[in-house]
């Protein structure tokens, strides 16, 4: 019989050891950035007798501009910076450094008399600092492994507060839309004249309060809708869908903010019979499109909603001849929470609408394009296959 000491000696042994397998199976990507040849050789002499990690992949650079540009094109897990560096004054080195690659750990290098030179590193966004001449290789492992750990821990902790105001977010769009859509249905039945006459004056102003709340009801939807996206992807229920009479509906919904700006919205459609999609999740789609598109036409102008069949296609497209985007705008309009801030040009202010336009349409099987021209105006396109038909 094995004695008891000797089985909790062998876990013990046995531990260490699937640790230590554990540990020496990563690889860690360092940039060495030092100028001086004698100190960037001991460094890496140093790095090939660790055995903590599997492989120290070094790159060695001896000038600021080097180490940017490397950078810039390779990812690293945590970056050696001298902080005497010929083209770079001593902190500002970790300033560009950060700027360049803010996910990359640095722990700077200095001399014995830098000491509150490092320390001024740390507060810039350091995250360590080592004095050269007393450089081991225990001392260098170990600041490499916590500083890589400690930007990991950073990285995890912005995930969740990420999450964690991801869901404040949606739960307080969420409860805020039920106050605004019982206002939206009491403006109905007074504008309705359900509870008494109205003058015009009564009238303009419950139009425009209505416009309002429905402005801010339209923001939340597309808030809690995102969500949702994000939570459990954009799920379909097809079903036949009249959608010039959704079109219809749109635009009745936004027929107070066309008239104050004295925007006329044109329909032209070809389509005799109902289409197979999501009624619910492409009306908002189309909402958001037509939205934009009366909220930032020149005055008096005119948006053109078409609907038509090519073969197997169904186009459908918003024209507006409002103040247009650069094709540098263009790039980047369905991301998500885009929008510029000096045009607030299709941004609905929160930079949700069309991100939430792209998941719908994509998740139709379809495509959404945007073609536009500073100064001329703007025209979004959704292409998609009508139900049961192929691309060839």
């Amino acid at each position: 019989m094995v004695p008891p000491l000797m089985i909790a000696m062998e876990d013990s042994i046995l531990s260490t050891q699937t640790a230590r397998m554990s540990r020496t199976t990563q690889c860690i990507r360092l940039l060495l950035i030092e100028d001086n040849p004698d100190d960037a050789a001991f460094i890496e002499e140093v790095l090939k007798l660790q055995d903590t990690y599997a492989t120290v992949d070094v790159a060695v650079v001896g000038k600021l501009r080097d180490g940017l540009s490397c950078l810039a094109r390779r990812n690293f897990d945590v970056v050696l910076l001298d902080l005497s560096l010929p083209d770079a004054s001593s902190t500002n080195s970790v300033t560009r450094v950060l700027a360049q690659s803010p996910q990359a750990p640095i722990i700077v290098l200095t001399g014995l008399d830098d000491r509150d030179t490092a320390l001024d590193a740390l507060k810039k966004g350091a995250q360590d600092y080592i004095i050269k001449d007393s450089i081991s290789g225990d001392l260098l492992i170990r600041a490499i492994r916590y500083a890589v750990e400690r930007r990991r821990a950073e990285s995890r902790a912005r995930v969740k507060a990420a999450v964690e105001r991801e869901d404040l977010i949606f739960t307080l769009a969420n409860d805020l839309r039920v106050p605004h859509i019982g206002a939206m249905r009491a403006f109905d039945l007074l504008v309705a004249e359900a509870l008494g006459p109205l003058n015009q004056e009564q009238k303009n102003l419950l139009g425009k309060v209505k416009q309002s709340s429905h402005e801010v009801l339209h923001m939340l939807s597309n808030l809690v809708h995102l969500y949702r996206i994000e939570q459990s992807g954009q799920k379909i229920l097809a079903l036949p869908t009249d959608l010039n009479r959704l079109i219809e509906q749109i635009i009745e919904d936004w027929s107070y903010a066309a008239s104050e700006n004295g925007i006329k919205v044109e329909v032209h459609s070809d389509l005799a019979e109902p289409v197979l999609l999501d009624g619910k999740a492409f009306k908002k789609a189309m909402s958001n499109l037509i939205h934009n598109a009366i909220k930032f036409s020149f005055p008096n102008g005119i948006v053109s909603v078409t609907s038509r069949c090519e073969g197997n296609w169904l186009y459908l497209s918003v024209k507006d001849n409002g103040k247009g985007m650069s094709s540098h705008d263009q790039e980047k309009l369905f991301q998500r929470f885009w929008n510029d801030n000096d045009t607030m040009r299709h941004s609905n202010g929160s930079g949700v609408g069309l991100y939430v336009c792209r998941q719908i349409v994509e998740a139709h099987g379809g495509d959404i394009t945007c073609i536009s021209e500073e100064g001329k105006g703007t025209t979004v396109t959704v292409k998609m296959l009508k139900a049961g038909c192929t691309s060839s």
